[in-house]
């Protein structure tokens, strides 16, 4: 049975949570389960986040760093979700399109864009209205809670993974170019896209039984929490398996690919590595073809790298943060740190579109043609209109001659 601290009338938040981190893991989770909160996430919800009451906010919002935190949460939101939804949706409609279809590449890409669009619906959008409202869909119906949670994370693991994949991918490209044919091509991308959404839906599944809505002791409202056989698992099991999937081995993976990437680029353009193709005939490595899209992919996994950097440090921190107690002043400053990781980590789901047309010159090639396909019709007195249409329209056709002319594969 949890021995439970001793809480006297005059406590203050300092002297119940010092209390509470005195006791083991198992301990808290019976205690949490006695006073109607599920977890040590509720927990720090209620105290620091959006659950505080009246009373309680205004002891946090004496400190700068939860006032920015405050802020932050109000106003960053709505520029990512209205950035990366019409982002991810334009980037899918180029990288769907027939000149850009036949690569692997952009079918990678292109799952990538849908996947980010629903993080960023089921997770950022969720965030912002609770920050403004108190209000969670998820207490609303039981249906609703097991399927936001569950898809919540099928999508963020489904969407992390895709760069994993597009990095090994190009590292393949670029390593052994001679293989990458066979290896990369679109049946195989289709394959592996569907084996990852299957791989994470089939891990994730168990949310649909180890969660669910459960009355609060504390007021008797119904909460979207983990069900009470199961709280070990959901709530300090599971977050270590999902940094593990979300964050540290993806992290390690696509760190250690951009190196071998970076590190075979080097060699080729210094010539000390070449290649032989199907003709035997000895010829250097041609970058040319294949340079502007491995940079552009290298973008976007260092990007993915960089956002969620401070989430890995902040997942480690709090096993050791947990370990201690705090006061006030120091919460304040875990709240803001938390959630500039969190927005950092949305970043990452909305900016891949202006990634792309940052550095893909082919992306922003189709961009080109398919503005000159919608508004074919051009006044003729802006002949250069005409002219810049013209060019971006034929540049990719006379790539293509090009790279048939020498037995070159598009990449």
């Amino acid at each position: 049975m949890t021995a439970i601290p001793y809480l006297s009338n005059d406590m203050n938040i300092t002297d119940i949570l010092s209390q509470i981190h005195e006791l083991r893991p198992e301990e808290r989770i019976q205690l949490f389960e006695l006073i109607g909160i599920s977890n040590e996430d509720d927990l720090q919800r209620y105290l620091v986040g959006g659950y505080l009451s009246p009373r309680d906010e205004q002891v946090f919002l004496n400190y700068q760093e939860y006032r920015i935190h405050k802020t932050l949460l109000i106003y960053i939101p709505p520029i990512l979700l209205i950035l990366g939804t019409f982002g991810n949706i334009f980037a899918f409609l180029v990288l769907r399109h027939k000149a850009m279809s036949r690569l692997s590449t952009y079918l990678f890409l292109a799952a990538l864009s849908v996947a980010d669009s629903l993080v960023l619906g089921i997770g950022l959008l969720r965030l912002w209205v609770g920050e403004l409202s108190n209000f969670d869909i998820r207490d609303q119906a039981d249906w609703l809670c097991k399927s936001i949670i569950t898809l919540g994370y099928v999508w963020s693991d489904f969407s992390v993974w895709l760069i994993v994949a597009v990095t090994l991918e190009r590292y393949i490209v670029v390593a052994y170019p001679l293989k990458a044919q066979r290896l990369c091509s679109v049946q195989k991308a289709k394959k592996t896209i569907i084996a990852l959404f299957i791989t994470f839906v089939a891990i994730n599944m168990h949310f649909f039984w180890t969660v669910g809505l459960h009355q609060s002791v504390k007021g008797g409202e119904m909460k979207c929490d983990s069900s009470p056989d199961h709280a070990y698992l959901v709530n300090v099991v599971w977050p270590w398996i999902d940094a593990l999937l979300y964050s540290f081995v993806p992290f390690i993976l696509i760190l250690i690919f951009n190196i071998l990437i970076i590190f075979r680029i080097f060699r080729a353009t210094t010539g000390r590595e070449f290649l032989q193709n199907r003709g035997k005939h000895i010829r250097r490595f041609n970058l040319e073809g294949n340079s502007r899209l491995t940079i552009m992919l290298l973008t976007v996994s260092f990007t993915f790298l960089i956002t969620t950097l401070p989430m890995n440090i902040g997942i480690i921190g709090s096993f050791f943060w947990n370990k201690q107690s705090h006061n006030v002043a120091e919460m304040s400053k875990l709240r803001l740190f938390v959630t500039i990781a969190e927005l950092l980590m949305y970043l990452n789901h909305s900016i891949n579109f202006f990634l792309y047309c940052a550095t893909g010159q082919k992306f922003r090639n189709e961009i080109v043609k398919m503005v000159c396909v919608r508004f074919g019709h051009i006044p003729s007195s802006d002949h250069s209109q005409h002219l810049y249409c013209s060019r971006g329209c034929s540049v990719s056709g006379y790539n293509n001659i090009i790279r048939k002319s020498v037995g070159e594969t598009e990449v």
